[in-house]
């Protein structure tokens, strides 16, 4: 879609399955079922949706999705459902790896993280985009590096660290002209979102603060947010400034959705679809 003078795409490179009440915490299942259906097992198939942003000088991508590094263990943990098609989704928007010259990570979990590393012919794992600066809070990165016993499932340590330096920011800032980021914590405490800016029109990727649609309601947080009441408070926060700035919001997983106009009508919150 255009967005002032920029593009912006919402990719498609995965999907991946996670437990229903991981994604939605309190909220009973009789609740939650009646918006996604979950399997024998209790899993819900996320779609993984990283954001294009052409800006005429830059090429960004907002987040990467899993990868096809991780082993078969993994794979069948995190239920991946096939090989990833970020390559790909470049290609169809006429685009090679090498022409992306900026990556921000909304935060640094596997199926945010390791879509831009690739196994090689020689058994070995590279970068899949060469010439691109990536970016992450520091905290973030700090932790992802560091993980403790309740956060080694979703940070690989050995894959992270075959993307050399990923620079630092800290707090709230501007990445290139149109893109800035906001820490968010909450999800992670280094969590942050991703605003994009061209003449009157904005949006916003707010990452797994809002992952889908359903998480919309502020009470809807996942047992996988370390500190949900901050997630609370900023969800609320994001769809406000979406609804008085008329800001599009990017969802990173949600099953249908990908880039939404929140709107009030009769008093609730609705969103429209908007086409791509």
């Amino acid at each position: 879609m255009k967005l002032g003078d920029f593009e912006v795409k919402s990719l498609f490179e995965n999907t991946f399955k996670s437990d229903g009440g991981a994604m939605f915490g309190v909220v009973p299942k009789t609740l939650w079922s009646k918006h996604v259906q979950a399997d024998e097992n209790n899993m819900i198939t996320m779609n993984i949706h990283p954001l294009l942003i052409k800006t005429g000088k830059n090429n960004i991508l907002i987040d990467l999705g899993i990868g096809d590094c991780l082993d078969g263990k993994w794979r069948k943990i995190y239920g991946v459902g096939g090989e990833s098609q970020l390559v790909t989704s470049l290609a169809d928007n006429g685009l090679k790896p090498e022409d992306i010259d900026t990556i921000i990570f909304s935060h640094l979990h596997a199926d945010h993280a390791l879509g831009g590393l690739k196994v090689n012919e020689s058994g070995e794992v590279e970068k899949i985009f060469p010439n691109a600066t990536y970016y992450a809070q520091k905290i973030e990165i700090e932790d992802a590096l560091n993980p403790n016993e309740r956060t080694s499932a979703t940070y690989f340590v050995d894959l992270l660290r075959h993307y050399g330096e990923i620079r630092a920011i800290e707090g709230d800032g501007k990445i290139v002209d149109g893109v800035a980021v906001i820490r968010t914590g909450g999800h992670t405490a280094g969590h942050q979102a991703i605003f994009v800016q061209s003449g009157d029109e904005s949006l916003v990727y707010p990452g797994d603060i809002i992952p889908t649609k359903i998480h919309m309601r502020p009470p809807w947080v996942g047992a996988v947010d370390i500190f949900p009441l901050d997630v609370m408070r900023q969800k609320k926060a994001i769809m406000k400034e979406c609804l008085d700035n008329k800001r599009y919001m990017a969802f990173d997983h949600d099953f249908e959705l990908k880039i939404v106009k929140l709107m009030e009508k009769n008093g609730e919150l609705v969103t429209e679809t908007m086409e791509e």
